[in-house]
């Protein structure tokens, strides 16, 4: 991955951005979006199939990786989508589709609300909607944890819950608890802190959203469940949903192949629709 850092706003972020020697000038961007505690190289099996074909830009969220963090001590997910349409519009210099993980999930369909001129489509994984009270209980309580103590264990129970000890998933493990445990953990507090905040996005904001949408969950996903993709599939006017079998949270690294292919076949949609539009 081609790393490179630009300041917006007495903000820096870092991004990656690779496409092979063939792909044309022209071809259309994507941007991928990784959740929370986790970073831009979260994306490694799409990026090394996609740059094939694809300008494909990975950036670190703010308070992740290597991207400064937000200067509010109190975030909220306007604030995350204001900086993909900064880099959309600074970096990027085009509209692009969105994938987007988890937070990253939710980061993408507010900016197709916000700045929905940014946005040739989206592809949501693993978001939230409608999440029931006790769901969202748990979850608040957990970051209220979080913020009250930087120092704690921050990977045991995510690890668990996003791999269930499998062992087939053991170096996906280890990545992401590699990534959980050398990150900021006031970004990581702050971004979970928001994001356990969230029941998700209004039935009445996602219903004017008309560009190619695909909503994608894990089936064993125990908080973004497949019950609200194919819920949020049924608002958008344009949009499909794919449940992954025996699938959980980190769909993107533990069942690279199926995802691919979800994301191949839709950025094609994307790219018909946006012809028939010019």
């Amino acid at each position: 991955m081609k790393w490179s850092r630009k300041t917006s706003n007495g903000i820096a972020y870092h991004y990656s951005v690779n496409a092979s020697d063939s792909v044309n000038e022209k071809s259309t961007p994507i941007v991928f979006i990784h959740g929370v505690g986790l970073r831009a190289e979260s994306w490694y099996q799409q990026l090394s199939v996609f740059t094939k074909h694809y300008h494909c830009y990975a950036i670190d969220m703010p308070g992740h990786g290597e991207s400064d963090l937000l200067s509010n001590p109190v975030l909220t997910l306007e604030d995350f989508s204001d900086v993909l349409t900064t880099f959309i519009n600074n970096v990027v210099g085009q509209p692009a589709i969105i994938v987007g993980h988890s937070l990253g999930a939710m980061m993408a369909l507010q900016t197709a609300v916000s700045s929905p001129k940014v946005v040739l489509g989206i592809a949501a994984l693993n978001a939230i909607y409608n999440r029931p009270d006790e769901a969202a209980q748990n979850v608040q309580a957990r970051a209220e944890s979080l913020i009250n103590d930087l120092n704690q264990n921050v990977t045991e129970q995510p690890i668990a819950r996003w791999f269930d000890g499998n062992p087939k998933y053991r170096s996906e493990a280890e990545l992401c608890q590699k990534w959980l445990d050398n990150g900021s953990r006031l970004g990581y507090a702050r971004a979970y802190q928001m994001f356990a905040h969230l029941r998700g996005i209004a039935e009445a904001d996602l219903r004017p959203i008309t560009v190619p949408a695909l909503f994608l969950t894990g089936e064993l996903d125990v908080n973004s469940k497949p019950e609200m993709s194919l819920a949020m599939a049924n608002i958008l006017p344009n949009a499909d949903a794919v449940i992954v079998p025996e699938a959980r949270h980190m769909t993107q690294m533990t069942h690279s192949n199926t995802v691919n292919a979800a994301l191949a076949k839709f950025f094609t949609q994307c790219n018909s629709h946006n012809m028939t539009l010019a």
